[in-house]
Formats: structure tokens, sequence, C-alpha cells
């Protein structure tokens, strides 16, 4: 069994590892899944003379974690691996700990990995992991984007997340480890029935005698999976073909392009749209989606963007609740644009009097006004959609470099950047 493991498993990272990566993580919590993750990586890595490091996240929430994590320690360092424990500190939150500790467990390795440069950080979620993700989902409700659950590859922010047991059976990853002679940690709290996922996990026996599987439920969510890729790929393609993004900071798509497509398209057009133009990554509600294509009203907010319909068509910004400041700036930060001017320059929203005929008063609330010769650009992060011919789609450091050439030659443009996902 543990061959066959073994094989499924280089096949895997062969297939799904780039073949120029030097440099991986992991994250090893101490259970059976993340020890038969990382020792099957030690091997892999030292085969392909890639560099290994192991994280393991003591969330200080019972008594017996310290002891654990330093166990962990002791294990991989005689394996020859570079180990470091990450501890989360400060008050513990009274109620949804359970999200809190995960969100808390993906941040600090997050952090970790950023500080080495590793690109790629690798997770021991197998096939019942998945099934309880999808029935954890399907109670709260979710669309096609939750009930495929977990993906094999995916991303956190620039990490690449990477599950290759993820269609693997927990029999068979208990069964590598009693192979191996590798002793392993049973967390307690994967017993406590206080948790949801501990919950399902119970319910998951009954299921199974109705032959409702983890098995079956990775295949579904998987063709799940397939369904939400398809649903992106139009979107993505509308996008490219049908919405204008403006220096500005808005969006704008004609109604007889936004009408012609399925509501599910439109949900996963504004699943791009809304962080791009707010820069907040922060999970838009399903439900909330469906309830805004169907409200009909001209204008409305919501996820932090503000939608107006006018006899052209729908336009999408960032909401402007109060008015932006007036400031004077030389280089920084003026609402969701980067200023870069030649000396110090005073910046304010557009007013009324100097607004544009054709674009609805509310969406031009967050226009900057500056008076001289100004340079509009975008940040390359928001490279989606279709763009004023000529416009230039830059990161902030080509434009800081563009900036500092043009003032050599003594030319006194004033640089604005809209970069919302500074934020």
């Amino acid at each position: 069994m543990s061959l066959n493991m073994e094989k499924s498993f280089i096949n895997w990272m062969d297939s799904c590892l780039p073949k120029d990566i030097t440099q991986i993580g992991v994250g090893v919590s101490g259970g059976a899944d993340s020890l038969c993750l990382v020792h099957l990586l030690k091997k892999y890595c030292d085969n392909h003379h890639i560099k290994l490091y192991a994280f393991t996240v003591d969330h200080d929430l019972r008594k017996e974690s310290a002891h654990e994590a330093k166990s962990v320690h002791s294990m991989l360092t005689k394996w020859g691996l570079n180990h470091q424990t990450l501890k989360w500190c400060g008050l513990k939150p009274k109620t949804g700990i359970e999200e809190n500790a995960r969100q808390a467990r993906y941040d600090l390795m997050y952090q970790a990995c950023q500080k080495k440069k590793i690109k790629h950080l690798f997770l021991a979620h197998h096939i019942k992991d998945q099934a309880e993700t999808f029935w954890i989902r399907l109670s709260h409700g979710s669309g096609v984007d939750g009930l495929g659950a977990m993906d094999e590859i995916s991303f956190m922010r620039d990490i690449v997340l990477m599950r290759p047991l993820l269609g693997q059976n927990k029999e068979e990853i208990l069964n590598y480890l009693k192979a191996k002679k590798i002793q392993w940690f049973e967390d307690k709290m994967n017993q406590d029935l206080a948790f949801e996922r501990v919950r399902w996990r119970e319910r998951q026996k009954t299921l199974n005698d109705w032959g409702i599987t983890p098995e079956k439920i990775y295949v579904l969510t998987r063709r799940i999976q397939d369904v939400r890729q398809t649903l992106s790929f139009y979107a993505q393609a509308f996008v490219k073909a049908h919405v204008f993004i403006s220096p500005l900071g808005y969006a704008f798509i004609q109604h007889l392009a936004w009408d012609m497509i399925p509501q599910a398209i439109q949900i996963h057009v504004l699943q791009q749209l809304i962080p791009l133009l707010c820069g907040d990554d922060k999970p838009i509600p399903l439900e909330g989606l469906e309830n805004l294509i169907q409200d009909k009203r001209q204008s409305k907010t919501f996820a932090g963007c503000q939608f107006v319909h006018n006899k052209r068509g729908l336009y999408i910004c960032a909401e402007y609740r109060l008015p932006l400041p007036t400031k004077t700036i030389k280089t920084g930060r003026w609402g969701l644009f980067d200023i870069i001017a030649p000396q110090k320059t005073k910046i304010q929203p557009l007013t009324k009097e100097s607004y544009f005929k054709n674009i609805p008063s509310l969406i031009q609330k967050g226009f900057p006004s500056i008076c001289g010769n100004i340079h509009y650009s975008i940040d390359i992060s928001c490279f989606c959609g279709i763009y004023v011919s000529g416009m230039p789609v830059l990161t902030k450091k080509e434009l800081e470099k563009k900036a500092v050439l043009d003032y050599k030659k003594g030319n006194k443009t004033i640089y604005i950047h809209f970069n919302p996902r500074k934020n």
C-alpha cells in the first residue's frame, strides 16, 4: 500500500509542480495526515534537490499544544528538515474559534512563506476533509463556487496552495505511516462535538451506511469544480470583451452586453470586479449578489461598491460614504490612487461643476482633481478588461521608475495610478 501511495504521489508532483522550483513549504500539525505528507515530500525533495521548509502552528488552545509542537520539531529536525513553530499569540476569540484558528493558521504560514520567499505551500487535506468541507458549505447555503470545496491547487494571494493527498483515503494514510513506523499525535479537539467539522465527521458515518461515501462526494466536488471553471472561463471572456476599466477607478458595462448573459455568469463577473474596484478580497455572499442583480433600482451599494444604472449601462466603483479629504501630496496615497508629483501638489475630489456629463455623479465622487499636466495609469492587478488606447498598465515600481526618469528630464507631469489592491 505504501508503494502505491508513493508512486501516485510522485506522479502528482511530477505533473503539478513546476520544474524550476528550488524550495517549497509544508504545514505540519503532527497529525497522521501532515506527517504522511511531509515524509513523502522529504523523499521527493531529496531526489529533486528541492529545499523543504516545514511549519507547525501552535494555536495555544490546548495545554498539550506546546509540547506537541516541540515533539514535531524534534522529529522533523532528526529527519534533516528545516522546521519552524509559529505561535498564535494574543487573546483568543470566545466565539467562532474554529474559523478564527483556521484563518490564523493560514496567515501565520503565509507570513513565514513570505519571509523565506516560498511560493508553494503544501497542505495535507485528504478525501474525508473534502467531504466535510462539502457538507459544511452545503449547510451554509453555498453555490457552485463553495460546493466545489477544496481544489488540489489554489491560491492564497501570491502563494500557491497544493493538496496532493486530497483524493487519498484516510485509511491509506494510516497504513503508510504504520508501514514506515512513524508515530503521530491525535488532537483531542478532533473529537470535540462543539466544532462543526467534527459534527459532520460523525454524521458521515451514518451517510456511509446510505452509500453516500467520501469517495462519492469527492467525485461530485470534482464535477462541480468543472462547472465552476466553465463559468469562470466565460465570465473572464465577458470581462475582456465587454467591461471597460477606467484609470479613474470605475468599471462600465453596456446594458445590451450585460443583459444578454445568464445570471450565473453575471455573478462570476461581479466576483471578479468587486474586489478589483474596492481593493477588498473578503468573501462576497452569494445571496447578496443574487439580490443585487435582481434589484432594479437605479443606484445601490453592496460589498464596498457603488452600482449605478443609466441609459448607457452599468457603472461600478468603490463606495465613498464620506467625501475624500483634500490633501497636499508629493508622493503618497489618495483614496485608491498612488500619487507621484514633482513637488507638493493639492489633490481633492472632482468638484460638481467639473463632473463629466455622461457619467453618473455618484461614480465621480472619488475622481481625483489636480491642476497641471496629468498622466493616468492603472495597476497591473486590474489588467482584465477593455482600456483606453495607449493607457499604461504598470506595477507601482514601474510607475515610480518612469516618474523618476521623466523628472530628471525636467518633466513636470503628475502621475495618478489607480491601485485598489494597496488598501
